[in-house]
């Protein structure tokens, strides 16, 4: 998965949501509320990521490399696929 748009280093989370763009028919969004980060692939919740305050920043080229290197394996594609629980501090640099 090649993603078309350059994804600014850091984002400071905020009560917001976004849809970042590849070079396949893949929809990938993140939405922000009560204190997650939840990362949204072709309309299934695929991680939610805890906690995040608004005054934390998230780097998403963290999230997009964690996206890109999980997104082919076999657990996503599975019907018993249930969005993983992560720590935020893996996506801070």
């Amino acid at each position: 998965m090649r993603f078309l748009q350059k994804v600014h280093a850091k984002y400071r989370v905020e009560s917001s949501h976004g849809v970042i763009k590849t070079s396949e028919p893949i929809k990938i969004e993140w939405d922000f509320s009560n204190d997650l980060l939840v990362i949204t692939v072709d309309g299934i919740d695929y991680a939610v990521i805890d906690p995040v305050s608004s005054t934390e920043e998230i780097d998403f080229n963290e999230v997009k490399k964690w996206v890109e290197e999980t997104y082919y394996s076999g657990d996503y594609k599975s019907s018993a696929y249930t969005a993983c629980r992560l720590r935020a501090e893996e996506f801070k640099k």
